[in-house]
């Protein structure tokens, strides 16, 4: 019992302080009182959704896509899209059923399922002045970030940037984007889709250059109810642990060493 008890003990720790920040503050936060003057780059290195070249008959699938020899589903399938794939839409018809034409092959898919894909441009943020980038341990990080104060984190495979503000977290910092265009830009650097795969990002917060982990899958408490996302990310530094095994994830481990090591390599 004692052993049972020692397991969930941290569980009830970290739910107890969550109760607390939501009974003794607002359960909304506007993105726009916050102080975002740690934007990195000016607005000159921001990428605005209305900026994007869009090829409007490129398309990105959003679940594994079936494509049809009809617009309809009479018929078995000629080929399967996976998840995330391309496909050039030809005609948009009746606007439920788009013709198609998918790794050489033609035929129509469903437009529930597809997505314009933007054709990112890469405009790196503007590193000059930031200082070296450094791996520190959960602990360390966890007393550096506070809540509801605004950070920047670059994703470090394509220089996307976007702000974010902590909500909490004991086991690793629960964030959320400050905007609608900063959940834009996060979105893009997952490839326009959201996964529970982490990619190696930097923290710019107080002056310093964080190496960390952050996942792409919205989920659970929401505090920010005006950018366009319904849930939080997980953002992992060295040594932070995850819900339910309380051990540390290797891919946020592996990642968090990809960022210190290859941060700023374009």
């Amino acid at each position: 019992m004692n052993k049972l008890i020692m397991k969930i003990l941290p569980a009830i720790v970290s739910l107890t302080v969550v109760a607390l920040v939501f009974l003794f503050s607002p359960l909304s936060v506007n993105a726009f009182d916050l102080d975002t003057s740690c934007q990195v780059g000016g607005d000159n290195a921001v990428v605005y959704e209305e900026d994007l070249p869009v090829p409007t008959n490129i398309y990105i699938t959003t679940a594994a896509l079936n494509l049809r020899p009809t617009p309809s589903t009479d018929l078995p399938r000629i080929a399967l899209a996976p998840l995330g794939a391309l496909v050039t839409v030809t005609d948009y018809l009746d606007g439920e059923w788009f013709a198609v034409t998918f790794n050489g092959l033609s035929g129509f898919m469903s437009a529930e399922f597809l997505e314009p894909h933007y054709i990112v441009p890469f405009i790196p943020p503007d590193l000059s002045g930031l200082a070296p980038v450094e791996i520190i341990d959960w602990h360390t990080a966890n007393d550096m970030i506070p809540v509801r104060t605004p950070f920047t984190i670059i994703d470090v495979r394509t220089g996307i940037f976007w702000q974010a503000a902590r909500l909490g977290g004991e086991l690793h910092a629960d964030v959320e984007p400050l905007t609608a265009q900063d959940t834009a830009n996060m979105h893009r650097a997952f490839n326009h889709r959201w996964t529970w795969d982490p990619r190696p990002v930097v923290v710019i917060v107080d002056g310093r250059t964080l190496a960390a982990s952050i996942n792409g899958m919205p989920h659970s408490i929401v505090t920010i109810h005006n950018n366009n996302v319904d849930g939080h990310f997980c953002l992992h530094f060295f040594g932070s642990m995850v819900h339910g095994t309380f051990r540390v994830d290797q891919r946020h481990h592996d990642a968090v060493i990809e960022a210190f090591l290859t941060a700023f390599t374009w």
